[in-house]
């Protein structure tokens, strides 16, 4: 069985699709039990910071998809995901869960302060000593993460970015992310922890994300970078507490000091899907 944690979340989500499309047998956990799911997919709840619901709903699992839930909210952002992962220890050894599937992020394997980047790293460092199957996966930016500018786009015409207009870097599809990770989960590792990192088919700059939505709405779009000190501040008013908006702009810095890139560049995955299929499938 395959369990997916996270299974409401944009990835998770559609690896649950991906492997009910491969008629694999697949277990959806997640923690607001509202979410919508296809009749044919079992569905559990569970809060991963209790470890005994964790443990019941890895129940039957030989193979279990993991992340580090990001929460705006939180007031310790590396302290709750410390607990997350000794959760998920107890559970995936009370369980004899064979593998597990991590979504990382490319630079967790950067030392030093780097945000939210440092929760993808703990992920893949908080299982070396068991007896388990190991894939990571490092996807790149998500095209995704644009989306959550389109009223600023729509009404004002203007993409706020925190990153610098021409600054390109490697971004991609979640449903590319998804689909690999489920054939990771259908089939590998061959060995006992195996790393992917995967990108898109090119780099993008805020200015190349701006045309393509121009061309989508057909209106002009202007780039609105946010100065260095105003990032925290402009994520606090969004709701982000000081915990949490202190840890993304650490990691934002690191994208913007191109630190935050492949590990092993040589032998990054390229998927193919473009931002503008991307958009214009979301957008229709």
């Amino acid at each position: 069985m395959n369990i997916i944690l996270g299974a409401s979340g944009q990835v998770g989500s559609l690896i649950v699709k991906a492997l009910l499309n491969s008629h694999a047998p697949v277990t959806a956990v997640i923690r607001n039990p509202d979410s919508k799911f296809d009749a044919l997919v079992p569905v559990r709840i569970a809060d991963f910071r209790n470890p005994t619901q964790l443990t019941e709903a890895l129940a039957g699992g030989t193979t279990v998809f993991l992340l580090t839930p990001e929460d705006p909210a939180s007031h310790d952002i590396i302290g709750e995901t410390k607990r997350i992962i000794a959760n998920y220890r107890e559970a995936i050894q009370a369980n004899q869960i064979k593998k597990i599937v991590g979504l990382s992020t490319i630079g967790a394997h950067l030392e030093g302060n780097t945000g939210n980047l440092r929760m993808s790293r703990i992920l893949e460092q908080g299982f070396d000593d068991l007896n388990v199957k190991k894939v990571f996966i490092r996807p790149a930016y998500y095209f995704s993460n644009w989306l959550g500018f389109m009223e600023a786009v729509e009404q004002y015409g203007v993409l706020p970015t925190f990153f610098p207009e021409d600054l390109k870097i490697r971004m991609i599809s979640p449903w590319d992310v998804a689909t690999f990770t489920a054939e990771q989960i259908l089939n590998g590792p061959m060995s006992q922890k195996e790393m992917y990192e995967l990108v898109g088919p090119r780099q993008y700059s805020s200015r190349d994300v701006a045309n393509v939505f121009s061309q989508h709405l057909e209106k002009d779009i202007d780039v609105q970078s946010i100065p260095r000190e105003q990032w925290k501040e402009t994520l606090t008013h969004a709701g982000f507490t000081d915990n949490a908006a202190t840890h993304l702009v650490a990691m934002t810095q690191a994208v913007v000091n191109e630190q935050a890139v492949p590990e092993r560049l040589g032998k990054a995955i390229k998927l193919p899907t473009r931002l503008a299929q991307y958009l214009d499938q979301q957008l229709a």
